[in-house]
């Protein structure tokens, strides 16, 4: 744990100490500074000092922020911004400060400019080659995590798809029993179930599908969980989609843990509820919120203690959306709500919720 966390910033403080060491033993002269005379310990040190800021400011604050997401016309003016910006920065400090108080030598401004500019540009050019290279060994790391949880999603699948596709053709077999005895009640329950299983066994095994598929899917849900409701039990169910959602795509299955958590925690017998799951498309995002009163322990609903779902789904969202979407769970006024902000289609090109 030690090493994965200090290593590489150990290496980066050994790499400029080693840069100084050498700058400031076998460097004889920058401009006006002298090594024989002493006068160029100071200028070196603030140099590095601000080396080391533009270095940084461009691999981990730039490149993170606007390269990887493609705005590029951010990500160059703010990499000109920091290249003029620093250059006339030291050139100040050399200038007006550091030849007036260390040396009786003098230099113009613009020659001064001109050698800091060029040391700038290498350290601005090593600094896009590290930020460039560690965000590619970050994203092959990010993809082949995903791979290996899809891999594992899939042979967790077949371990126990003879059961789903055994459950699926008896519930078929049970809905022609049914419609044939004139029992509808019970046939149009089997014919959701059936529909359900359906989606779960053989349209929800890709990576991304349909948003319309997706909600047809919820909507079977609620209906089926609505037919299992007696006249003592009396919940009201408000399912809302407010935006377009047309050639969206999302997830599959990955806002049914919280709805049926919803269902799980938010109705009890001769308690009246209102269970709340409003889907909102905005600009190609996503905002989910479900929201149901709290008759069971709320805190083991958000910590995702009452099964592996939600604990499931925090880890898919990381993995498949990294930097774009935001959960929140939390409990108010006695009631437990859920907040998902996802974005969608072309998530990269978008600002992210980090």
């Amino acid at each position: 744990m030690f090493r994965k966390k200090y290593t590489e910033p150990l290496i980066h403080i050994a790499v400029w100490l080693f840069l100084y060491v050498i700058a400031v033993v076998f460097i004889k002269t920058i401009g006006p500074f002298r090594q024989i005379d002493g006068t160029l310990i100071m200028p070196v040190t603030v140099g590095t000092i601000i080396n080391a800021a533009i270095f940084y400011s461009v691999a981990l604050w730039l490149i993170p922020r606007y390269a990887v997401k493609k705005e590029m016309r951010k990500f160059w003016t703010g990499l000109l911004v920091i290249f003029i910006g620093s250059n006339f920065l030291e050139t100040f400090i050399d200038f007006f400060f550091l030849v007036y108080v260390f040396s009786t030598e003098e230099e113009t401004f613009l020659s001064q400019l001109l050698t800091n500019s060029f040391i700038h540009f290498i350290i601005i050019s090593l600094a896009l080659g590290y930020g460039f290279t560690k965000n590619w060994i970050v994203n092959e790391k990010k993809r082949q995590d995903l791979a290996r949880e899809k891999l594992s999603a899939e042979l967790n699948f077949l371990k126990t798809q003879l059961s789903p596709h055994f459950l699926f053709n008896v519930l078929n077999m049970a809905y022609s029993s049914a419609s044939r005895t004139g029992d509808e009640r019970t046939a149009d329950i089997i014919e959701k179930l059936s529909g359900l299983m359906r989606y779960i066994i053989y349209e929800s095994n890709v990576e991304k599908i349909d948003v319309d598929k997706e909600i047809e899917y919820i909507r079977n849900y609620i209906r089926l969980q609505k037919m299992r409701f007696s006249k003592d039990i009396p919940v009201k169910i408000n399912f809302e989609i407010n935006g377009n959602y047309t050639g969206l795509k999302i997830a599959p299955l990955i806002l049914i843990p919280f709805i049926e958590n919803a269902f799980k925690y938010g109705v009890k017998l001769e308690k009246e509820s209102k269970i709340d799951i409003i889907l909102t498309f905005q600009n190609e995002e996503l905002e989910f919120i479900a929201r149901n009163p709290v008759f069971k322990n709320a805190q083991v609903m958000k910590d995702g203690n009452s099964g592996i779902g939600i604990k499931n789904t925090r880890k898919r969202l990381e993995i498949m959306y990294p930097g774009n979407h935001k959960l929140s769970i939390n409990e108010n006024g006695g009631f437990f709500t859920v907040k998902l902000m996802l974005k969608l289609n072309n998530e990269n090109t978008l600002h992210s919720y980090r």
